[in-house]
């Protein structure tokens, strides 16, 4: 590449004279790899991840995920210490009643609701209010490679929070018992369930901090519009079923065996039932997630109906980020 300088003289003449003076600065062409869209795609799905867990940046970044990745894991690691404390002792872990994994989802759906309304919207929102979108796009990537390929940054992300506490539970329950391979012959399920309701779970947040995050510039409208959303679904569902559930239905749940006259859900068919589909952590945990560990609690309706609605949240959430990309065009 040539850079050329231009400057004035004063000739002796008292003209004024023009001279130039040009550089090789010995410009190359680049002769490297070049990547397509598939490469621009891997790399804005691990910037996404970088994103996500701060790396990169500061300490300050670095600290709201450390934080939650601490109290995803805190319990669990609490329940192997104390498996192994009574261990040491010659005790039998059998003696003590210790977190199920369906126990255990219950807990990680709260912090991990609230890991993706405060981290989730950081993905998607920030780019969009700075409009550095267009300096995507001279690569091969398109708006929507964008917004997908940080959707499967988060859910990552988001699986490994679901999925590693309850693996080292599994091995702590395997590893404590009396015949470690007859515990895992018996529960050799509990493999396959761990994994099918943590990539649910994590979808389920994803998919909702990536929509509230497609609508909104503002990091802090996305991240309150996850909450509302499960309190306000959960508020019309609790209160709709309530309403439509008649003191013969509180009757005969109570007659059934179950626990709770104050809140009760009705019995088969009733309507009141399919309103507390609507209360999504009780839909999520009480019925996808105890269904599939086969351990399902009183539910009068069949569990599929659980499954579509997380089903339907899903992909309602989804859709609505990949319409406002496409919108945003690229």
């Amino acid at each position: 590449m040539t850079s050329q300088t231009t400057g004035q003289r004063t000739g002796s003449a008292g003209g004024d004279q023009r001279e130039g003076e040009v550089f090789d600065l010995g410009y190359r062409h680049y002769d490297g790899p070049r990547g397509g869209r598939g490469t621009a795609f891997t790399a804005v799905y691990a910037d996404g991840i970088r994103s996500v867990l701060g790396l990169g940046r500061g300490a300050a970044a670095k600290l709201m995920p450390g934080l939650f990745c601490l109290l995803v894991l805190g319990p669990a690691l609490f329940i192997i210490s104390v498996a192994g404390f009574i261990l040491s002792f010659g005790g039998d872990t059998d003696d003590i009643e210790l977190f199920r994994h369906e126990d255990y989802y219950g807990f990680t759906f709260v912090i991990l609701l609230l890991f993706a309304a405060v981290v989730g919207p950081a993905l998607l929102s920030p780019d969009r209010r700075n409009s550095v979108l267009a300096l995507y796009a001279v690569r091969p990537l398109k708006s929507l490679d964008y917004a997908i390929a940080r959707w499967l940054a988060f859910l990552t992300i988001a699986m490994a929070f679901t999925i590693v506490p309850q693996a080292l539970l599994y091995t702590s329950f395997v590893l404590s018992d009396s015949s470690p391979w007859g515990y895992f012959k018996d529960h050799g399920r509990d493999l396959s369930a761990i994994f099918a309701v943590g990539l649910i779970l994590a979808a389920f947040m994803t998919s909702l901090a990536m929509a509230a995050a497609s609508l909104t510039t503002r990091r802090a409208f996305a991240s309150a519009s996850v909450i509302a959303f499960i309190f306000i679904t959960a508020a019309i569902g609790g209160f709709g079923g309530e309403i439509l559930t008649s003191d013969q239905d509180r009757q005969a749940y109570r007659e059934a065996g179950n626990v709770g006259e104050d809140e009760v859900q009705a019995p088969d068919g009733d309507a009141a039932h399919y309103m507390y589909l609507l209360v999504l952590p009780d839909t999520m945990i009480g019925g996808v997630s105890r269904w599939t560990f086969g351990t399902r609690a009183h539910f009068p309706i069949a569990p599929w109906y659980s499954a579509a609605v997380i089903a339907v949240v899903i992909t309602g959430a989804f859709g609505i980020m990949v319409f406002r990309y496409r919108k945003l065009g690229g």
